[in-house]
Order: structure tokens, then C-alpha cells, then sequence
């Protein structure tokens, strides 16, 4: 897959118009094979409602998926100018420079590289424990905290169509 493919995939999923989409629509815009699709669907990784046509996935769910699988600054890097109309403000990158020890550094870089992502996305995920584990204390301190850390929260009963 090269980088333009998948940031085409990146904008059809967070540019989507539409609440839902077909099990093999979403399969292909997270890049899936059908048999990872189904074996998320079968452990409730992702939820497939029946719609109008037939079972299909919140957007949301796909939105959610993406946001786990690629690195943030590589989602706003395919969205490009759609990136602030379609994030939360909260949830947009921003720069940090810290010194830690050269060893964790090493092993975030090693980290990185086995798992086929950035640095950022590494320390991103941790940090998503660490502010799970002190959500009411953040989301009490730090406006708009609780809303990005939720985005997108999937609405439960939302109609596909």
C-alpha cells in the first residue's frame, strides 16, 4: 500500500457523509482482510448493526478503529485543511520536546519500528491509559478534556439509516 492510497482511505473515513457504511466498505477503508473483519465483528471489536440494506458499521466505529491503527499526525496529514473541521480541537497534534533517558528512547524507537508506526503514535497510546486512570481529575482541570479523550464516542441505538 503506498502513502497516497492510504491517505485516501484516511479522508473517505473521516470525511464520510453518510452514518454508516457496509462490513465491506468498512473492511476496505481500514485496509482489512474479510477475515479480520469478521473476526472483529465476532469479538465485538466493532459492532455491525442491520440497516437498510443489509448489516452495516457506525462510521463512528470505523472513525474509532483508524484512530487506534494510524499515528494522529498522519491522519491530519491526510486531511490536510480538513483537519480542523473535521477534529476536535483538543484532539489536534501539537509539538512537545522532552528529555528522557537515552535507553527510552531506544526502546520507543525499537517499539515504533516493531509495530510499523511513529514514536508519537507509541507514546500517544500509553498516555491514553495513564489519562483513562485519572479521567475525573483531567476532564475536571482540562476544558474540553473529556470530549476529545471520548472522540468519537459511538452512540448507542444511533439508526443507520
Amino acid at each position: 500500500m503506498t502513502d497516497s492510497d492510504l491517505a485516501h482511505r484516511i479522508r473517505a473515513i473521516f470525511l464520510h457523509d453518510e452514518p454508516s457504511v457496509s462490513i465491506e466498505t468498512a473492511t476496505s477503508l481500514l485496509g482489512w482482510s474479510r477475515a479480520e473483519m469478521l473476526q472483529a465483528i465476532a469479538t465485538t471489536e466493532i459492532e455491525a448493526r442491520v440497516g437498510c440494506s443489509g448489516r452495516v458499521v457506525a462510521i463512528e466505529e470505523v472513525v474509532a478503529k483508524a484512530l487506534e491503527l494510524w499515528p494522529l499526525e498522519e491522519i491530519e496529514d491526510a486531511l490536510g485543511r480538513h483537519a480542523a473541521l473535521v477534529l476536535p480541537p483538543e484532539l489536534r497534534t501539537q509539538s512537545l520536546s522532552v528529555r528522557i533517558p537515552r535507553y527510552q528512547v531506544s526502546m520507543l524507537r525499537l517499539l515504533a519500528e516493531q509495530r510499523r508506526t511513529t514514536v508519537g503514535h507509541v507514546i500517544a497510546r500509553q498516555l491514553g491509559y495513564l489519562a483513562d486512570e485519572h479521567m475525573n481529575e483531567l476532564s475536571a482541570a482540562i476544558p474540553g478534556f473529556s470530549d476529545a479523550f471520548r472522540w468519537p464516542d459511538v452512540e448507542e441505538g444511533s439508526k443507520p439509516c
